[in-house]
């Protein structure tokens, strides 16, 4: 079944995705920088 793509649906699945997104990039960040981190530590010792 296809569904044209209106107005209320874009919307939807604009917030949908920015919800998202918001909730996965610091992650991502926040486990990089532990990474980074951990290898300065490393290459101090």
């Amino acid at each position: 079944m296809v569904v044209p793509m209106d107005i209320s649906s874009l919307i939807m699945g604009a917030s949908i995705a920015s919800i998202v997104w918001i909730a996965c990039y610091p992650w991502s960040k926040l486990r990089r920088l532990k990474q980074l981190e951990e290898e300065s530590r490393g290459a101090e010792s």
